[in-house]
């Protein structure tokens, strides 16, 4: 394991960080330029240390052999994500695996209904099997287990009802860390959006999600959110950024009015251009302080998660199609920045100094 004072550990962070906030959207979009300024205001929160880097640190101090993580993800809707989309699954996937390969704890995978089958076809494509989490405790292979989160009606004995749900998982499972990537999350009046500034739940519902949150916040559980919008969880944590940096997150384009930003909040944000890419950014530096860089998916790995969860129903949410690609990033494009990230922690781990000549 790395020297928690090594110096290179903050270099190597940043450079993690660099690479997976690059400003990857359309040209011409409203928010094609809001990743790199939603980072620097996150990143402020930690006092300038690079996100992945304290992230990574966090759950290395906190999650031991034998312990459990909880990852959430999920944004199924109908008519257009009526099994979800490919932003969130793969990243929840990389953190399946980094949980259970680099830190030796199980993953619980927790999402609604209409995610569920295309999420935990994904993890497994990461090679994580996914099991009862009495079998997951006991197995010496790869395994991880996962539940549903049911939809409870919008009035109050439905949420009454799904902060139960979500402080029963939590209560079963006595999780020390709690992970969202790509989770739609309701505004400061309880409503839902899309980037696009809509509202998602006039057409359908949404799991209550954000309760394992609140809930975990409440008894002192460590919280990650990753998102690359602000109407993720998570988001609430630089609300007043989002608010300001986002298009539609002060005003959105629905008769609530109250913007698209969610309110929910986790210890740490981290804004990345695409959600995936901040899951994979913890993963790499992950994999790093552990010294050991198959904790990270490899680029064959990564080809094999993203059809995976393409041939479960997934589709890309702004091609608006079942296409290997991620918010219009192409998977060669992706692979490419997992092999630089890959680049980036190995030769952070080479550490000796070598001369022109090839001499230590």
């Amino acid at each position: 394991m790395i020297n928690s004072e090594d110096r290179n550990l903050e270099i190597t962070g940043m450079m993690v960080d660099r690479l997976v906030t690059l400003g990857m959207r359309w040209g011409g979009r409203a928010d094609r330029d809001i990743i790199p300024r939603l980072y620097d205001c996150a990143c402020q929160k930690l006092g300038g240390k690079p996100i992945s880097l304290v992230a990574a640190q966090s759950l290395l101090s906190k999650v031991k052999k034998g312990d459990t993580v909880i990852l959430v993800t999920g944004c199924a809707t109908w008519p257009n994500l009526v099994k979800g989309e490919t932003d969130g699954p793969p990243g929840i996937a990389s953190l399946a695996r980094a949980i259970r390969i680099g830190l030796g704890a199980i993953p619980i995978i927790v999402t609604g209904t209409n995610d569920f089958d295309s999420v935990c076809k994904t993890v497994e494509a990461g090679e994580v099997m996914i099991t009862s989490f009495e079998t997951a405790k006991i197995s010496s292979m790869t395994a991880g287990a996962a539940i549903i989160f049911p939809t409870f009606e919008k009035d109050a004995a439905g949420k009454e009802s799904s902060r139960a749900f979500a402080a029963k998982i939590l209560e079963d499972f006595n999780p020390k860390a709690a992970i969202t990537v790509e989770t739609i999350g309701p505004n400061k009046k309880g409503i839902s959006h899309f980037g696009s500034g809509y509202d998602l739940e006039s057409k359908d519902k949404l799991p209550d999600l954000e309760y394992i949150f609140t809930e975990a916040s409440a008894k002192g559980i460590f919280t990650i959110g990753v998102m690359d919008q602000g109407n993720e969880l998570g988001s609430g944590t630089i609300e007043d950024d989002v608010r300001r940096i986002t298009p539609w997150a002060d005003a959105c384009r629905c008769p609530c009015g109250a913007g698209i930003t969610c309110s929910t909040k986790t210890d740490i944000i981290y804004p990345s251009a695409i959600s995936n890419w901040g899951a994979y950014g913890i993963s790499a530096m992950l994999a790093y302080l552990l010294g050991k860089p198959d904790v990270l998916q490899d680029t064959l790995t990564e080809r094999r998660i993203l059809e995976a969860c393409i041939r479960a129903g997934c589709i890309d949410g702004i091609y608006g199609r079942q296409c290997m690609s991620v918010d219009s990033v192409d998977c060669i494009t992706g692979e490419a920045m997992l092999t630089m990230l890959h680049g980036i922690i190995k030769s952070a781990l080479i550490g000796a100094k070598v001369d022109r000549f090839g001499k230590e």
